[in-house]
């Protein structure tokens, strides 16, 4: 997994710290629009008559409808993952497609949509058949799946169930992801409990002990972790993180009119004072000395709330992406304090993103073989939609997915319909197109205004001159 595959070192200060990010998943989508733009135009000029510039005019139509069908359904089926439900909070999530994620099925409806809104504005004016631009485009789709998945799995999203290496093999072998920015970490950690945010787990706070030291100690340590490898030990309390101290936080929030006052009383007594989610004020106070002077001189009140915690949890909560190593310092007792970096990982799971693009790819070479050997237009796109709907049935049922009915995913059925849709197409296009198909026309010759009309000759009479004209 590459989350960020490079930085460019330009804006640092509205990207820090090395500048902009070149995210892996986008990548991949860049890679799939130019790939399947100069192959689909050279494919569907000669199997379907369609001129190359209409068909890129084609390819942006499906991929930006794709793209929010496919951004969309997301939405709808892991709506858990966006609190802020309000329409702006909903708008602003929906571009941010890095953090897991999309859905084939809602960009299969969502380029269904658009094409027949190219339809009806482009392509009916042109002498092209819809169905031989359907087995065009049928191996180009599938190319987009293949590597599209590199992308889900740069990302560290669309991933399988866990994988018992010790068991039995697993094929490809199990993907281990890094964990705190993978969008694993909320599903694996919050979601299922089948492990711990960094590889160990800490020692319960007394919330109702406001001047208890609310750093994080250490109670277990998961074995054979990369945290167990680093040396975290029970008992440790972590005092640094990632070259910082391990801030006491407290959060403020509540009536505007007291947050504020409150933050400058903070700031007055050591905190440094910063601007949290939602714009509220956030202090930050370097010793549990400076935190408890301060919870003393400023008590929660009416209208006031204080959320304390330490910097290592608001670290793990707003991970920023394409990071994957974290820094701990940890005092035990007496000892001198020991600093240890390591990278928080996923138990193994199976790379279900991978098995799709090893899928996909063999079902390209399938396409390519029948091509000639189908028995009418649109046969070709038949046979993708019964193949991925029969890949991505079996597929899903390795992946961690909620079930709607049934004891199916979403996607299984989405699988179920488009099997059936493709069963219904095969008996309507057997039944209406020739069969064989025919051949497509040689193309027109142009005609130019010398062409148009016979040479004539014409003899003078009593001459040997003629006059030539047309």
């Amino acid at each position: 997994m590459q989350q960020v595959l490079f930085t460019i070192p330009l804006f640092k200060n509205s990207f820090p710290p090395d500048g902009i990010p070149m995210y892996g998943f986008g990548a991949m989508l860049f890679v799939c629009f130019i790939a399947v733009t100069v192959w689909g135009s050279r494919r569907a000029k000669k199997t379907a008559n369609m001129p190359p510039e209409r068909y890129q005019d084609l390819v942006i139509w499906l991929f930006v409808s794709g793209i929010v069908g496919a951004r969309v359904l997301y939405m709808i089926q892991y709506s858990h993952h966006f609190p802020d439900q309000s329409i702006a909070g909903l708008a602003g999530a929906f571009f941010k497609i890095w953090e897991g994620g999309i859905i084939f099925y809602g960009s299969a409806l969502g380029g269904v949509l658009g094409y027949g809104l190219f339809y009806h504005f482009i392509l009916r004016r042109l002498d092209v058949s819809g169905w031989r631009l359907a087995d065009s485009v049928a191996p180009l789709l599938a190319l987009g799946l293949a590597i599209g998945r590199i992308g889900c799995y740069l990302n560290g999203c669309c991933w399988g169930q866990v994988a018992c290496e010790e068991c039995r093999t697993v094929p490809l072998g199990a993907a281990h992801f890094p964990l705190l920015p993978a969008h694993a970490r909320p599903l694996l950690v919050r979601d299922e409990h089948l492990q711990t945010t960094t590889g160990f787990t800490l020692e319960p706070r007394q919330r109702s002990n406001v001047l208890e030291d609310p750093r994080a100690v250490v109670a277990k340590v998961e074995t054979g972790s990369p945290a167990a490898k680093a040396g975290i030990k029970p008992g440790d309390r972590v005092i640094g993180v990632d070259g910082e101290p391990n801030y006491i936080v407290i959060d403020l929030g509540g009536a505007e009119e007291k947050v504020q006052p409150a933050a400058k009383a903070l700031e007055e007594k050591g905190a440094r004072v910063v601007t949290g989610p939602g714009g509220k004020p956030r202090a930050l106070f370097d010793s549990h000395e400076k935190y408890k002077d301060a919870r003393f001189s400023v008590p929660d009140g009416v209208g006031l709330d204080f959320h304390v915690r330490d910097y290592l949890e608001v670290l793990a909560n707003e991970w920023p992406r394409g990071r994957s190593a974290l820094t701990l310092t940890v005092e035990r007792g007496a000892e001198k304090p020991e600093t240890m970096r390591f990278a928080p990982t996923t138990v193994g799971l199976y790379p279900t993103q991978l098995y799709e693009t090893v899928s996909m790819g063999l079902l390209i070479l399938l396409l390519l073989a029948y091509y000639p050997y189908r028995r009418h237009d649109g046969q070709l796109m038949v046979l993708l939609m019964v193949g991925y709907s029969a890949h991505r049935f079996i597929n899903e049922s390795l992946r961690i997915e909620p079930t709607i009915g049934g004891g199916l995913t979403l996607s299984q059925w989405g699988s179920v319909v488009i099997f059936v849709a493709a069963v219904g197409i095969e008996i309507y296009l057997r039944r209406t197109m020739p069969t064989p198909p025919e051949p497509l026309p040689p193309p027109k010759e142009p005609v130019t205004p010398a062409a148009a009309m016979p040479a004539v000759t014409i003899a003078v009479p009593g001459t040997t001159e003629a006059k030539t004209g047309a």
